[in-house]
């Protein structure tokens, strides 16, 4: 499962928001949201995604 704590700090390191980034995933903020709250486990697909979109390694979530 995705470290939702991993991803957050990943994320500020950016300057990226939970909005933008879900934005630029073509997803609700309110989903990306439960994803970095670790309410709900996201597809590899959308993993892939967003590290996709914050140029980092898959394993970074880990």
């Amino acid at each position: 499962m995705l470290d939702g704590e991993k991803l957050k700090v990943i994320m500020k390191e950016k300057g990226v928001t939970q909005t933008e980034l879900a934005k630029r995933l073509g997803i609700d903020r309110s989903h990306l949201s439960k994803v970095v709250n670790g309410t709900t486990s996201p597809s590899f697909a959308l993993m892939a995604r967003i590290a996709d979109e914050l140029n980092v390694s898959l394993r970074d979530f880990f």
